[in-house]
């Protein structure tokens, strides 16, 4: 274990200084701790409160010289976002990861005073020349990321606290990849809707009975199945469509 945490603390450092090696690039340090934040070993690591480690990888998310190093550092933060103990830590001051999260995912568009002041102060009153994350497989796991923050009861009630229905409302009505426009629909419906039955609270930890875990899985492979074929008429806008009905001879 402890030389698993030695090889870890060299890869973290080598990771977060820059021109560590001016022949390479190493942003592909970046998937291999997406990767490695599998294993709870890693998770652990990361998320230990002393070492600060998600503090230095958060200006990552948006290292614009970069796709592959973006992506590995919200990965990363994604797979430790399944350990919901956290989360309070994670949204609080000594982290305050949601507006990491977010940034990337607004946009230019003008919203009302109301609106900004409830939102994180680097949220309120964006540029005009405001652009968002150009990766759309980012993108969605930056939206995956808020969901699984939204699976216990203190994250829910902090993302609505900070207006992110907001943010995500004018992103949805922007983004055109429909796999990434359906994840967002999920995290919207969490952040309209009501709270939970009691001892739901924690939706990481309920116990979900095997015949709908089936009925959810056919429901995931039939929106999956849809949402490729919407993928597909948008590549193909010329391709003839299938009717809906019969067309009856007069």
């Amino acid at each position: 274990m402890q030389e698993q945490e030695i090889g870890l603390t060299q890869i973290v450092e080598i990771f977060c200084t820059e021109g560590y090696n001016k022949q390479v690039s190493l942003h592909y340090l970046g998937p291999l701790l997406s990767n490695l934040t599998q294993l709870p070993e890693t998770r652990h690591f990361i998320l230990d409160r002393e070492r600060c480690v998600v503090q230095r990888l958060l200006p990552y998310i948006q290292y614009e010289a970069s796709t592959v190093r973006r992506g590995g550092v919200i990965g990363t933060l994604r797979n430790c976002c399944f350990d919901h103990a956290h989360h309070e830590w994670l949204l609080s001051d000594a982290v305050d990861i949601l507006p990491f999260l977010l940034l990337p995912l607004a946009g230019p568009e003008e919203l009302s005073d109301e609106e900004n002041e409830g939102l994180p102060v680097d949220l309120q009153y964006l540029p005009e020349d405001k652009k968002r994350e150009e990766d759309p497989d980012i993108r969605k796991m930056l939206i995956e990321t808020m969901i699984l923050l939204t699976a216990t009861k203190v994250g829910r009630q902090f993302l609505k606290a900070k207006n992110t229905y907001v943010i995500m409302r004018e992103f949805h009505n922007w983004e055109k990849e429909p796999h990434v426009a359906a994840a967002c629909e999920k995290l919207i419906q969490v952040l309209i809707g009501d709270e939970p039955e009691p001892g739901m609270e924690n939706l990481l930890e309920v116990e979900i009975p095997e015949d709908v875990v089936v009925k959810l899985k056919d429901m995931d492979a039939k929106e999956q199945e849809q949402l490729e074929k919407d993928q597909e008429d948008l590549l193909n806008p010329d391709k003839p469509q299938q009717c809906a009905g019969i067309v009856r001879m007069m």
